[in-house]
């Protein structure tokens, strides 16, 4: 997760977060609301830009966000200025049990390391109420990932524009991004250059680190499917 976030805060801000939240929001319901009486304490764990916490307050529930980020969580506290929210990284944080769920969606696959990713998961047992569920989202399958290899696609709007080169490398499951975008500020337009990557991991892996790391019923569900870039996406959930 060396990956600079501030970078690419206010595209996620202004394009990126609203639809994705509006995705993945019914399966949260699902999986996690519904097993939760209003007013349970959640931690929205990698919250980006705040959308989902936001969402969550609205359904009644007090919220915690945690990101690494500090240009993400200058707009997380915009989006839901009712919530509290922790600068610090999800391989190391460290906060008392006092979780009745915890959600993370959409920011898994960037931990590169099945060893960081199980610290991630020991870290999120140890802020659980004993019975409180995690419930989160990752991409799987080789198959859409190469799908993905030497693909691109490109957004164009008034005040930016991006375009995403893919490339997936089969032996070391990773699938590198490089992103060039363009911001208008003012009268002048600013240029980024950036590489994202991600890690795909298999739900045999994902399901042994949750059981290292103390969970148990560890359940897997397809979730929502994104046609335009082939991306599978799954949902897990367990309890402490």
């Amino acid at each position: 997760m060396s990956f600079d976030y501030n970078r690419v805060a206010w595209v996620n801000h202004k394009y990126c977060s609203q639809p994705y939240g509006e995705q993945v929001m019914p399966t949260v319901k699902q999986l996690l609301l519904e097993h939760l009486p209003k007013s349970s304490n959640i931690l929205d764990l990698c919250c980006g830009v705040g959308r989902i916490t936001q969402r969550l307050l609205t359904e009644g529930y007090e919220v915690t966000g945690l990101d690494i980020s500090e240009e993400m969580l200058r707009y997380a506290r915009e989006n839901s200025p009712n919530a509290e929210f922790i600068l610090a990284d999800a391989r190391f944080f460290e906060l008392p049990p006092i979780f009745h769920g915890v959600i993370s969606t959409g920011a898994l696959n960037h931990v590169m390391h099945l060893e960081e990713l199980t610290c991630v998961f020991r870290n999120v047992y140890a802020a659980l109420q004993p019975q409180g569920m995690f419930v989160f989202n990752l991409d799987l399958d080789d198959g859409f990932y190469s799908d993905w290899n030497n693909s691109s696609y490109s957004v164009v709007k008034d005040d930016c524009a991006w375009i995403v080169q893919q490339n997936y490398n089969p032996q070391e499951k990773i699938l590198e991004m490089k992103i060039t975008g363009f911001e208008q500020v003012e009268e002048t337009w600013k240029r980024l250059d950036t590489i994202m990557l991600s890690k795909n991991y298999s739900s045999l892996e994902i399901k042994s680190a949750l059981t290292s790391a103390g969970f148990r019923d560890v359940t897997i569900h397809e979730g929502e499917q994104n046609s335009e870039h082939n991306m599978h996406n799954y949902f897990f959930s367990s309890y402490k």
